[in-house]
């Protein structure tokens, strides 16, 4: 238990006024600093020396705050990924991390769906004749009957999985350990191992990357990867940029290998105004929303209200991560 002295959380980013509410009842003091993490990091104006607990996104907050804030002994990550909180070797801290995993996963799998079915049915092209007053009929694919690849099968690639399901798709997935599999509902036609991946690629029409960034994924679709891809294969990426080699993705654009790429994520973000994947006109650039919805935000705050109310209780904490790694 941890009652009996003043909990006080730090947030740095905005908190619907009822959270709040309800933090305080709760005997918790919350100071909120909202940060636009375009813009340079604040200094904070609190007194963090009595924080306990932080409230932030570990995509983009590398944690500097934590030398004004010895107390610290929980982090909470309103994302999903934690880069930046990696970068900074967070993990040499006796901290506890947990992220909002599964609050966004709806999103991000309707999103991923979206940018399919908008490849298979050639929306790029109609959109652009639709501007240029042309009446053009265009190529298109029925996702009915496809093979549809998951590459990443935690809870966003189940989600996908579900709504590839309802389509009449084959699904095949591919995890780091596809033993989590055994016993769940039936998703996937066939998981893989990511050892395996390879295996997996050649039978697939349309790859879905939902995965992490960690050591072992990163540039994980390298030159050798999209070999094994068939010609005609379309890549939706929703998971994270540096999971794909740049370079290799443009030169199988470039050769046909690939029909086409619809990208949420990028190594570079905002994706440089030169690079050259603007120029392909079957490629879909999506700037980094795929998670986006007005209900992100009662998700992850419940989330975190039922965190917190286990910390205050001694109790386990949902959605620790392994900072070392990275999920």
């Amino acid at each position: 238990m941890t009652s009996g002295r003043e909990i006080v959380v730090f947030a740095r980013q905005d908190i619907p006024g009822e959270y709040v509410d309800r933090m305080r009842q709760m005997g918790v003091r919350c100071a909120i600093e909202p940060w636009d993490f375009t813009e340079p990091e604040p200094v904070p104006a609190a007194d963090l020396s009595a924080c306990e607990v932080i409230l932030t996104t570990g995509l983009f907050d590398p944690l500097r705050i934590l030398q004004k804030a010895p107390r610290v002994r929980w982090v909470h990550s309103i994302s999903v990924g934690i880069d930046a909180f990696r970068r900074e070797n967070l993990q040499l801290r006796e901290l506890t991390v947990t992220n909002s995993k599964g609050c966004n996963s709806i999103p991000v799998a309707e999103h991923a769906i979206a940018l399919m079915m908008a490849l298979a049915r050639g929306i790029p092209s109609i959109v652009r004749n639709q501007t240029a007053r042309t009446w053009k009929a265009e190529p298109v694919k029925e996702l009915h009957g496809s093979t549809v690849g998951l590459v990443g099968f935690g809870e966003i690639g189940m989600e996908t999985a579900r709504r590839c399901k309802s389509l009449g798709m084959r699904v095949l997935a591919c995890r780091k350990n596809p033993d989590k599999s055994a016993g769940q509902p039936a998703l996937a036609d066939a998981v893989f191992g990511l050892d395996r991946l390879e295996d997996m690629l050649p039978q697939i029409d349309y790859l879905i990357l939902a995965l992490p960034l960690t050591d072992e994924t990163r540039h994980l679709m390298d030159r050798r990867k999209f070999a094994r891809l068939q010609t005609g294969c379309y890549l939706i990426n929703v998971g994270r940029g540096d999971v794909v080699h740049e370079p290799a993705l443009l030169e199988s654009l470039s050769s046909g290998r690939l029909a086409g790429a619809a990208l949420d994520v990028f190594e570079t973000e905002p994706l440089p105004p030169h690079h050259p994947l603007w120029e392909f006109e079957n490629v879909i650039v999506s700037p980094h929303r795929a998670y986006d919805s007005p209900r992100n935000p009662k998700r992850q705050m419940e989330l975190f209200l039922h965190n917190l109310r286990c910390y205050l209780e001694g109790k386990p904490l949902r959605n620790v991560v392994d900072v070392h790694q990275g999920y």
